[in-house]
């Protein structure tokens, strides 16, 4: 336990001796709850801090349901104790007690690496013991290894399977990646009416990623006759329940005016939404929005801004722009040999003209700056290059 969770557990535990009536009902009940379940009662309260004095010695003596919330709260981001590889711990050793969601959990967090090292094969092993007791998310997670065969033997035919589980629970994704399967007959005969109702029963549901697949099976005219309008009705409906790809579809379609008539200021509106999200062509849009004042006030410091968030993640033509910003001085403090190892990594990029913008530049410069531009490039080639995949 880190020393500020210690520090709150002893003086929890001292507040405890002090008032024996803390978790008293107003209610008279004929069964008083046990510490268990006192600490489920503060969690809902969300009185995190009394939760965590419950169960940290109930975890301690191998109660399988206060290690598993112990380990949920410990991969809470929102707790200021976060703390992934503790959380890691009180799951494996619920797990190993056969508790069903500490084994989908501790599956998922070998699947992301989080806490844990990544490992495909251990990520496998316990989604596979949770299956096998009807976890609908663990049925779903299966289906996807089974499908690219990570930690698995690549098999249809068992992706079909968990697939199929977990849609019969009602687990909207596994319903829209059956229906794909069954789209596309591969390794299962093709059955367009059963995909169809189970992509338009998730889309019923308001699941963002049905109702983006409808969108652009609309779109392309594939299994749906080609209609523009309902197309953007369903990206519409789908980047509004949060999904980010449809965001940023519906921003461009306004942005270019395709599906629909111009319209930056809409356009605007959604790259915002799927920037903040983490969508990365978004968020450079959005840098550009800014600096061309497309549906926004002109703002060439929230425009850098933006660029520099997604040059950082390996946008080249953000990094060709951050590049022009930092010798125009517009948005920033004017630098000619940050410009030159933004140009630098947008060349390896194979951004257009920004080798030969970067050489130009190159020749523009002092001795001394020529040295620290070379030496800045080589840096953030290693730190903002990333070799597509």
């Amino acid at each position: 336990m880190n020393s500020n969770l210690k520090h709150l557990f002893l003086t929890g535990i001292t507040l405890l001796c002090f008032s024996s009536s803390v978790f008293s009902d107003d209610k008279p009940s004929s069964k008083p709850l046990d510490n268990y379940q006192k600490g489920l009662q503060a969690f809902e309260k969300n009185d995190h801090a009394t939760a965590l004095i419950l169960w940290f010695p109930l975890a301690d003596k191998g109660h399988a349901d206060a290690q598993f919330h112990l380990g949920k709260m410990y991969l809470d981001n929102n707790n200021p104790g976060y703390d992934p590889e503790t959380a890691a711990k009180w799951l494996s050793q619920s797990a190993d007690q056969n508790h069903t969601e500490s084994q989908s959990l501790l599956g998922q967090m070998y699947l992301k690496g989080t806490g844990v090292k990544r490992n495909f094969k251990k990520a496998a092993h316990w989604l596979l013991k949770a299956a096998k007791h009807n976890n609908i998310e663990a049925e779903y997670l299966l289906g996807k290894l089974y499908y690219y065969g990570d930690g698995v033997k690549k098999s249809r035919k068992d992706s079909i399977y968990w697939y199929k589980k977990a849609s019969e629970q009602g687990h909207d994704r596994a319903s829209v990646e059956l229906a794909l399967l069954y789209l596309n007959g591969k390794n299962v005969k093709q059955n367009t009416a059963n995909a169809k109702q189970l992509l338009e029963k998730a889309a019923s549901h308001n699941n963002s990623y049905a109702l983006l697949t409808l969108a652009r099976f609309y779109e392309e005219g594939k299994y749906y006759e080609k209609d523009l309008q309902q197309s953007l009705v369903f990206y519409t409906k789908s980047a509004e329940a949060g999904s980010m790809d449809a965001q940023f579809k519906l921003a461009d379609a306004y942005d270019q005016g395709t599906l629909t008539k111009q319209d930056r200021n809409r356009s605007f509106v959604w790259y915002r939404k799927a920037a903040e999200q983490g969508h990365l062509e978004s968020l450079y849009r959005l840098g550009r929005a800014y600096v061309n004042g497309y549906g926004t006030n002109k703002d060439f410091k929230r425009g850098v801004n933006a660029f520099h968030k997604a040059a950082e993640r390996g946008h080249g033509q953000a990094q060709m722009d951050l590049g022009v910003a930092y010798y125009t001085g517009k948005g920033v403090a004017p630098d000619s040999t940050i410009a030159y190892a933004w140009f630098y990594v947008a060349a390896a990029n194979k951004v257009k003209d920004a080798r030969k913008t970067q050489k130009t530049l190159y020749q523009k410069l002092t001795k001394e700056d020529k040295r620290i531009a070379a030496k800045l490039g080589i840096e953030y080639k290693r730190k903002y290059y990333v070799r597509k995949k």
